[in-house]
């Protein structure tokens, strides 16, 4: 199987003119594709079989599903349809475009050795050597999303009855946030206080509080680390302190102090004013990418969905900073 040449114009794509500052010209220009194209390396190898499709070219049709909230068979369609998916796709109007099929196939291999995180990792290095990076503060947050699957029976606890209904997601769990419970995912985030870039991420199923992976969104090169009474524990905040890193994270009352002193709840207003910003990729997920529900069943394949949507979101942040006034 060898890797199929895309792209070639025609006369046809010659006489085609779409306007050049479109929202996917300047997606497009918000960071350098080589890297990634060099990256991701080719698909194909000689012998036998259909050719395939470069992976910067499945890349940037997966991207395009998440701004648009696409599944994989209504992407290969809009695919086909619309000139500017192709363009931004680098399909010219002669090529075949890529089927659900294959970008499922493509999902799967990006969720292989890691490849996802080497990808998000690549666009984030590009957008920090911009300067859109400004590490003045990393703000921590999750959020619980509801898993594909409908959730187990309630075990009945009664003789003679039959045992509770299992999911069909194996790995989504039942998770609390205050008085909600959900059973699905927890998607982790940190996230630079300057223009809200993403620069770590996580997903766990529901019922991992949202302490446990916190070490791990907090990057070490930031002046500061913000987050909301969930995260605050004596061991963190010896750690922050020895990295000489500031720890902003609330406050929460304990069995030693049952009520809050006047200074720490103005500490934790003043606190949550900053981290107020952290659900900014939040809301985008749910509203715009179509994360209100996970995609998929099992973790890994989530996991890929949630990091293109990271790296989605990290774009569209780059266009609307570098956007002059």
């Amino acid at each position: 199987m060898v890797e199929r040449i895309v792209g070639q114009l025609s006369l046809a794509d010659g006489l085609v003119s779409l306007p050049a500052d479109g929202m996917l010209d300047q997606l497009n220009a918000a960071v350098d594709w080589a890297p990634l194209r060099a990256l991701l390396g080719k698909r194909g190898e000689a012998g036998p079989g259909n050719s395939s499709y470069p992976a910067e070219v499945l890349l940037r049709c997966l991207l395009l599903g998440v701004w648009h909230s696409l599944s994989d068979p209504a992407l290969e369609k809009a695919i086909a349809d619309r000139i500017s998916f192709r363009r931004f796709a680098g399909l010219s109007l002669h090529d075949s475009t890529p089927d659900h099929s294959t970008l499922w196939r493509f999902r799967e291999e990006l969720a292989r050795d890691g490849w996802v995180d080497k990808v998000f990792a690549e666009i984030t290095r590009q957008l920090e050597a911009k300067g859109l990076v400004l590490k003045r503060g990393t703000l921590i947050d999750a959020s619980l999303v509801a898993a594909r699957a409908n959730p187990p029976g309630r075990p009945r606890g009664q003789a003679g009855e039959a045992p509770a209904k299992a999911s069909a997601d194996p790995d989504a769990r039942w998770g609390r946030k205050g008085k909600t419970s959900v059973f699905g995912y927890k998607i982790h985030l940190g996230v630079d206080a300057g223009h809200t870039i993403i620069r770590r991420n996580d997903v766990t199923d529901g019922s991992v509080t949202d302490t446990e992976p916190a070490d791990g969104l907090i990057c070490g090169d930031e002046k500061a680390a913000y987050g909301d009474q969930a995260y605050y524990t004596h061991a963190r905040h010896a750690r922050l302190r020895e990295a000489g890193i500031k720890d902003r994270l609330m406050r929460r009352p304990n069995k030693h102090h049952p009520e809050l002193s006047a200074r720490h709840k103005q500490r934790n207003r003043l606190i949550g004013r900053v981290r107020a910003a952290v659900e900014r990729p939040f809301a985008v997920f749910k509203e715009h990418y179509g994360l209100r529900r996970m995609r998929f069943y099992t973790l890994v394949r989530n996991r890929v969905q949630v990091v293109l949507a990271c790296c989605a979101y990290n774009l569209r942040r780059a266009v609307g900073a570098l956007a002059p006034a």
